[in-house]
C-alpha cells in the first residue's frame, strides 16, 4: 500500500496503531477518487479507459491515449502470470468474489488495502452507497481467473509466496525499510522461477500490494514497516554512504519473522505488567507496548516516548512504568534500514 508522507505533529500521533488508521482512512480516499465503472463493463467509454489507466498498476509514469480495447488486452495477456502471485489478501477476496457471483460488500477495514490493490490491477471496481462499499469482479473475468488459481501449479507457486512474504516482513522489522531491488530478483528467480520483463512488472505489483512503500528520487519503491512513522527521517540519519548492506542469519530472520526478537522479549513483558490496568480504555495492552517498542526502534527520544506513555494512561507515570521504558530505550534494537539482507 502507498505510504502517504504525513507531517508530523507529535509522536502520539505518530504510533504504529494510529498511522495504520490513517493509512486506511488514505487508502479509503484514493478509492473513493477511482472511477466506479469497471475497465470490462459495458458501461465503460474510452474517457473512462484514460482514467482507469492513471490510477493503475499499467501507468507507469506513460502519459499517452489509450483505447479501452488495448487497456483491456493488456490486462489480459498479464492476468494467466499475475493470478499466481497477488497479496494474501487479494487472494482472499477473489476467492469470496467468485464464491459470491462477483460481488461482495466490504466490511473490515483490513480488506481495505488488498481491494485498492485489485482495483488497481483493473481486474475489480469499487463503489460506495452511503456506509456500503462494494467490490465487484466482472463476469468476464470469472473463468480465466479460477482456471489460473486452480492450476496443478498453483499450489507451489503459493507456498513459494507465503515463504518470500514471511522472510521481507521478517526483514523490515529487523530494517525498517528495505530497497526493492533485491526482493525483486529473488521474488523473480526463486518465487516466479522465470526471468523477463513481465516477471519485473508482475514482481513489482505484488510488493506495493504487499507492503507499505514509498517511491525514490529514481522510482525504485522503498518498503517500510507499518511501525516506521517518517522513513525521512531515517534517510537524514543515514551515514554518507547511505543504507547500509548486511547478511542475516535465518535465526535473525526467524526473530523478525515472530515480530519480536528474542532480546525484545522481557522488554515488552516487563512494560506490559508496569501498564496493565493503567491505561485508558480506548487502548489495548499489547498494542501499546508495541507502539512504544516501535518509536524505541526508530530512536525516538526518551523524553518524547515517555509523553506519549502519559497520553495512553488513565493515572500518572509511576516510577516502575519510567523504569520500564527506559529500560525498552536502551536496550531495545534501532532500525537502520538495508539495501539487501537475504541469506539463503
Amino acid at each position: 500500500m502507498l505510504r502517504e508522507r504525513m507531517l508530523q505533529v507529535d509522536w502520539c500521533e505518530m504510533t504504529m496503531s494510529m498511522m495504520r488508521e490513517k493509512q486506511f482512512e488514505a487508502c479509503e480516499r484514493r478509492l473513493f477518487a477511482y472511477p466506479s465503472v469497471g475497465l470490462f463493463s459495458e458501461e465503460a467509454t474510452e474517457l473512462d479507459a484514460m482514467r482507469l489507466l492513471s490510477g493503475s498498476f499499467e501507468q507507469n509514469g506513460e502519459y499517452k491515449l489509450i483505447s479501452l480495447h488495448e487497456l483491456r488486452e493488456r490486462v489480459m495477456v498479464r492476468l494467466p502470470l499475475e493470478a499466481l502471485y497477488i497479496s494474501m489478501g487479494e487472494m482472499q477476496l477473489l476467492e469470496r468474489l467468485l464464491m459470491n457471483n462477483g460481488e461482495i460488500v466490504l466490511g473490515d477495514w483490513d480488506d481495505i488495502g488488498a481491494a485498492e490493490a485489485l482495483v488497481r490491477r483493473l481486474w475489480c471496481s469499487f463503489c460506495a452507497n452511503g456506509e456500503e462499499w462494494t467490490l465487484k469482479l466482472p463476469v468476464s473475468l470469472h473463468e480465466p481467473l479460477k482456471l489460473t488459481i486452480h492450476m496443478p501449479e498453483a499450489v507451489a507457486a503459493r507456498e513459494r509466496v507465503f515463504r518470500f512474504d514471511a522472510t521481507i516482513h521478517g526483514l523490515l522489522y529487523i530494517a525498517g525499510l528495505l530497497h526493492s531491488a533485491q526482493p525483486v530478483d529473488v521474488f523473480v528467480r526463486e518465487v516466479m522461477r522465470r526471468d523477463d520483463q513481465l516477471a519485473l512488472e508482475v514482481a513489482r505489483r505484488y510488493l506495493q500490494s504487499s507492503f507499505e512503500y514509498i517511491s525514490d528520487a529514481n522510482g525504485d519503491l522503498i518498503l517500510l514497516h507499518p511501525g516506521l512513522a517518517d522513513p525521512y527521517r531515517m534517510f537524514r540519519m543515514q551515514p554518507v554512504e547511505g543504507i547500509f548492506t548486511l547478511e542475516l542469519s535465518q535465526e535473525l530472520i526467524a526473530g523478525g519473522m515472530n515480530g519480536m526478537l528474542p532480546e525484545e522479549i522481557p522488554l515488552h513483558e516487563t512494560l506490559c505488567g508496569v501498564l496493565r490496568g493503567a491505561l485508558r480504555p480506548e487502548f489495548d495492552l499489547g498494542e501499546a507496548a508495541e507502539d512504544l517498542r516501535m518509536l524505541a526502534k526508530q530512536g525516538v527520544s526518551l523524553h518524547e516516548m515517555e509523553e506519549v506513555m502519559a497520553s495512553m494512561l488513565s493515572v500518572l507515570p509511576t516510577q516502575a512504568m519510567k523504569e520500564a521504558l527506559k529500560m525498552l530505550y536502551q536496550c531495545t534494537p534501532h532500525w537502520m534500514g538495508m539495501k539487501t539482507a537475504l541469506v539463503q
